[in-house]
């Protein structure tokens, strides 16, 4: 259980008071590359923070191409050199066994063809993959997310989510300045990571009206909602245009009950914003003609069955690292499944 201590400085981080978010929360990691508290919400405006001169030398080790992992072969291909049968022949017929022409040989699992007509792009260098969201990213005081995610996929992408922040209202600051922020720094990126929405409900303005079981049935609870899915509206039609073809959007697990930062129950509202979040998300092909594609990913089953003991931090709502190690190897089984962050070249990814 967490001391007094800790309760206070978690409770004043939610309450977005900045001065107890600093002492308390350490220094960023060494991947993350931004500020963002002194951009605008979603306006794309200069003003999001981040530095607007392109100059490398002001970005963190994460964004240099630290990748861990070498190029993946897609697998040898397999051509018949067998002999042929002469079909004319009235003799018996041969029983060296049916023709296989290399071109009907489909790709093997780790060069899977995506199935709804758009190509991701291929991983020329990790600053390709934007990381955005919350504490379910980054948050080093319960779970190793950012590097679990290295280590699954051998690579060391664009760190930029920051913990408290949230889509639209509530929390400590907004996570859409965020893309912003690091698309100016480096516009050459094709993929986002992200999460977000679930600070928007638990902190700030529904801290005491929407973490319990009455909360769906909360006209302000529900507004609440709409906004953080409007602003994500808002912010995938930005990456559409910065040249992002592929967003992965994963969603949060059951939490524990009765906790200091989730109250009596969130889950309600959490299972209310789920399947509207999912259907946003699964439109947006459609909602940018093509041009970007949302893939979405649900915790609640990877979660589902699993001791809380061992898979969140005691009296809280975060994971612990082996919660947040099934969240990135579930991830990134969806996104080798759908050929999205693969390094090329393959014959499933754009070069």
């Amino acid at each position: 259980m967490y001391r007094t201590t800790a309760l206070r400085v978690l409770f004043a981080c939610a309450l977005a008071i900045p001065a107890a978010c600093a002492d308390n929360q350490g220094p960023p990691p060494d991947d993350e590359v931004v500020d963002p508290s002194k951009g605008d919400d979603d306006t794309g405006d200069d003003d999001t923070g981040g530095d607007d001169t392109g100059d490398d030398d002001d970005a963190p080790p994460a964004q240099k191409d630290a990748g861990l992992g070498g190029k993946i072969d897609g697998g040898p291909k397999v051509v018949d050199s067998g002999p042929k049968v002469d079909k004319s022949d009235a003799g018996p017929k041969s029983d060296a066994g049916p023709k296989v022409d290399a071109g009907d040989i489909k790709a093997d699992a780790s060069t899977p063809e995506p199935t709804d007509g758009i190509k991701p792009k291929c991983m020329q260098k990790d600053s390709q993959l934007i990381i955005i969201g919350d504490s379910y990213i980054n948050w080093p005081f319960t779970h190793t997310f950012p590097g679990d995610m290295a280590a699954a996929s051998m690579q060391r992408w664009r760190m930029e989510a920051v913990g408290g922040y949230s889509m639209a209202t509530g929390g400590t600051g907004l996570i859409p300045p965020l893309f912003d922020a690091a698309i100016r720094r480096d516009p050459d990126a094709h993929t986002v990571l992200m999460d977000g929405g679930g600070n928007d409900v638990l902190l700030g303005d529904g801290l005491y009206q929407c973490r319990d079981e009455k909360a769906p049935t909360i006209e302000f609870c529900k507004k609440i909602v709409a906004d953080a899915i409007g602003a994500a509206d808002k912010l995938m039609g930005r990456m559409a245009t910065a040249g992002i073809r592929d967003v992965v959007y994963f969603f949060y697990p059951h939490v524990p009950e009765n906790t200091g930062l989730g109250g009596t129950n969130p889950n309600h509202i959490l299972d209310y914003a789920l399947p509207l979040v999912r259907d946003f998300c699964e439109s947006r092909q459609a909602e940018t003609g093509g041009k970007l594609r949302c893939t979405f990913v649900d915790m609640v089953p990877v979660f589902e069955g699993q001791p809380q003991g061992e898979w969140f931090f005691p009296g809280d709502i975060h994971p612990t690292s082996t919660g947040s190690k099934a969240m990135a190897s579930k991830i990134w089984e969806v996104m080798t499944e759908k050929c999205i962050g693969q390094k090329g070249p393959k014959d499933c990814c754009e070069p």
